[in-house]
C-alpha cells in the first residue's frame, strides 16, 4: 500500500502521469487483495458458498483495473492535448524501478497459490500485479526518456499504454466471469 501511495504523491508532485497510474494500480491491486482476504474468511468461517464470494472477489479485481484505466486515459490525453510533460526527478525514479523489481515477484507467487487454491480471483489480483509491473517499466521509460531527450510526450504516451493494458485486462477477467 505504501508503494501505491508513495507512487501516486510522487507521480502528481513530477506531473507523470504514468506514474500515478503505477500508484493507482498497485492501489487496486490492494483493494483486491482486501477482498480477497474477505473471500477466505468467509469461506473458511462458512460464512457464504466460496463461489458466491469468489465471483464478487474477481468483480472488484476487474472494475478496479478497469477504473484505473479509465482514469489514466483521461489524465494522459488531457496531457498530451496540453503538451504537458512530466519533471522527472530521482525518486519518482526510484520508486518505478523498485516497482519493476518487485511487483513481477509478487505476482508470480499470487498466480502459483491461485493455481493450487483454485481462484479465479485471486488469478485476476496476480494479474493486477503484472499490469503493475508493466505500468512501472511504462512509467520507467517514459520519465527517462523525458529526462534524457526532453521529449515531454513520452509520460503520456507511456500513460496511454498503461490505460490501454489495464483496461484491456480489466475487461477480460470480466468476461472471463461469465464463462
Amino acid at each position: 500500500m505504501l508503494a501505491g501511495i508513495a507512487s501516486t504523491v510522487i507521480g502528481v508532485r513530477a506531473n507523470s502521469t504514468a506514474l500515478v497510474g503505477t500508484g493507482t494500480d498497485v492501489l487496486a491491486d490492494m483493494v483486491s487483495s482486501v477482498v480477497l482476504v474477505w473471500r477466505f474468511h468467509a469461506e473458511i468461517h462458512g460464512k457464504q458458498p466460496g463461489h458466491q464470494v469468489e465471483q464478487r472477489a474477481q468483480l472488484v479485481a476487474a472494475l478496479a483495473l478497469v477504473v484505473v484505466a479509465v482514469g489514466v486515459a483521461a489524465g494522459s490525453i488531457v496531457r498530451l492535448f496540453e503538451d504537458q510533460g512530466a519533471s522527472p526527478d530521482p525518486a519518482g525514479i526510484v520508486t518505478a524501478a523498485a516497482s519493476v523489481v518487485v511487483l513481477p515477484v509478487l505476482a508470480m507467487a499470487k498466480l502459483r497459490i491461485a493455481s493450487s487454491v483454485p481462484s479465479r480471483a485471486l488469478r485476476t489480483d496476480a494479474l493486477i500485479s503484472l499490469v503493475g509491473a508493466a505500468t512501472a517499466a511504462l512509467s520507467l521509460l517514459g520519465l527517462l526518456m523525458t529526462q534524457a531527450l526532453g521529449w515531454s510526450a513520452a509520460d503520456p504516451v507511456a500513460a496511454l499504454l498503461i490505460a490501454a493494458i489495464a483496461g484491456a485486462t480489466g475487461v477480460k477477467e470480466l468476461r472471463n466471469r461469465q464463462s
